[in-house]
């Protein structure tokens, strides 16, 4: 069997020998292709970069050539004369200018002679005058803390309570728990409202007829006499 089949293998080596070297010369062929397509490729960027460069330089040449035409086109709009006044209008603009200046000019001195010359204790005044307005306008802590009692009339409240009642009612007329106690005693005291202790605790009662009497306003000799007197 081994004579036998000698031949048979004699035949595949030889054809296996036959097509490694025909793999050879095809990888070799490749190769050289490769080699050319990338020197190919190489030539073919320098000769873009080369184009490039050329295309620049001929649109450079071109608009050099095209601005002294619109430049000459543009020149007489540009070179339009302004028109000047006469003379004789000028003069007369500065004749009608100088009165009036001048009237100006005294009306400014008079009005600055006048607000030299306004007492100064007036002016102190008539600010006093409107800050004791403004402050009179709003309603005093007493009134905000009787009004909070007054919403619940009859029913006995603790000073945190009412403490916490103007906080979300008056939160720009907030203060401290101290200050909303002292309140409450003052009107205790005047018999606007009802205090009571019950279960150590002092309690606070406001009834519907209740009333807070009106902030004394300061006499006006007393303002007199609260305004710095200036030279």
């Amino acid at each position: 069997m081994a004579v036998a089949d000698a031949p048979i293998q004699s035949r595949y080596a030889q054809q296996f020998a036959a097509d490694r070297e025909a793999n050879r010369k095809e990888q070799e062929s490749v190769s050289a292709q490769i080699t050319e397509l990338q020197e190919r490729l190489k030539q073919l960027k320098a000769d873009e970069v080369l184009l490039s460069n050329m295309q620049g330089v001929v649109a450079a040449a071109a608009e050099q050539q095209s601005a002294p035409a619109v430049l000459e086109a543009d020149a007489p709009a540009d070179a339009a004369p302004q028109a000047v006044p006469p003379p004789r209008q000028e003069a007369r603009t500065k004749e009608t200018s100088a009165p009036s200046r001048a009237k100006k000019t005294a009306r400014t001195k008079a009005s600055g002679k006048a607000t030299q010359s306004a007492p100064k204790k007036v002016v102190a005044k008539a600010t006093v005058a409107k800050t004791g307005a403004k402050k009179s306008a709003e309603p005093s802590l007493s009134e905000l803390v009787l009004g909070l009692l007054l919403v619940h009339a009859g029913e006995p409240r603790l000073t945190r309570e009412v403490h916490a009642d103007l906080e979300a009612a008056h939160p720009e007329r907030a203060t401290t728990v101290q200050t909303v106690r002292n309140i409450l005693d003052g009107l205790a005291n005047k018999k606007v409202i009802e205090k009571a202790k019950k279960q150590g605790s002092a309690m606070y009662t406001a009834h519907k007829t209740a009333d807070v009497a009106p902030p004394s306003e300061p006499a006006v000799d007393d303002l007199k006499e609260k305004v710095p007197a200036t030279a």
